[in-house]
């Protein structure tokens, strides 16, 4: 029994790293511009077709994908902020938060469809960075792709923390979050420190989807799942709390893991969104989110 406890909150803690990574751009970029970007799944998407045709098709090594993955996450993202965003940044219609969520669902439909078309409905699968089991404590055993995207995952949201706290990239970024205005009449460019989240954003899904891949199967909707994940993670921990996407991440991934082997295998996904009501039912703006004034 014991065993099983440690195992079960060991496996909870590795994914949750994960989820954490893939939610944290979603929570970066919403902190700094206020927008909910229903695409941000599609940019985890296309990061691990990228990591997968790298490695399987090119012949690169495993580590290469990351790489890959990062790259076309962040000219993905940049895309989408320049193209469809920055047009309603612009205009001078009402209401601007909920065109962007229109434009940005429509573009998860459109990128959902051209990777169908180009690369059809195959599921496919990514070799692992560290294929073997590792026993911990003599009786339990982790899977090695697990142990190593979890370092990583920790490793990329600690390089994330120091940019948000201790660069120049990062005081800007928290001065857009505050006064957005104000910001700009320092001097402040608004569109290149937009640019900057956008593009964090989108390494941060591909490398997580990337670091996902070894674990389960690739194909055109899986950012659909991954979106979710990532707004359940950003609902619990608070919309645009970095840590509090991080602790609510490692959360999540203890509740479903935990519940899954206690309960039932066949609800994995009701168990987050159990947890979501759980903590809106006591704390409507997160767990670390802040209440928005009323009016």
């Amino acid at each position: 029994m014991t065993q099983l406890l440690v195992q079960s909150l060991l496996l909870g803690l590795l994914q949750g790293g994960l989820y954490a990574l893939l939610a944290v751009g979603l929570s970066l970029v919403f902190g700094i511009l206020r927008v909910v970007n229903f695409a941000h799944g599609e940019f985890a998407m296309l990061g691990s077709f990228a990591a997968v045709l790298a490695v399987t098709t090119l012949g690169l090594p495993a580590w290469t994908g990351l790489i890959a993955a990062a790259l076309v996450g962040a000219t993905v993202a940049y895309a989408t902020n320049i193209m469809v965003l920055k047009p309603i940044y612009l205009s001078r219609m009402r209401q601007k938060g909920e065109y962007t969520i229109i434009a940005t669902f429509m573009l998860s439909q459109f990128l959902i469809a051209t990777a169908t078309l180009v690369l059809g409905t195959t599921y496919r699968k990514l070799p692992g960075l560290w294929d073997q089991n590792l026993a911990i404590f003599e009786y339990i055993y982790l899977s090695g792709n697990r142990i190593v995207a979890f370092v990583a995952a920790l490793i990329l949201v600690a390089v994330l923390f120091f940019i948000v706290y201790r660069t120049d990239t990062g005081r800007a970024w928290r001065a857009l979050t505050q006064n957005p205005l104000g910001a700009s009449v320092v001097g402040i460019n608004v569109n290149r420190y937009a640019n900057y989240a956008f593009m964090l954003s989108g390494a941060f899904a591909g490398v997580a989807a990337a670091l996902l891949a070894p674990l389960m199967f690739v194909f055109p909707s899986s950012g659909v799942v991954a979106l979710v994940k990532a707004f359940i993670v950003v609902i619990i921990g608070g919309m645009g709390s970095i840590g509090g996407t991080l602790l609510a991440g490692l959360l999540l991934g203890v509740v479903e893991v935990m519940c899954t082997i206690y309960i039932a295998t066949g609800y994995t996904d009701a168990y987050g969104f159990a947890l979501m009501i759980a903590v809106l039912l006591f704390r409507p703006a997160g767990l670390f989110g802040r209440a928005g004034r009323a009016v």
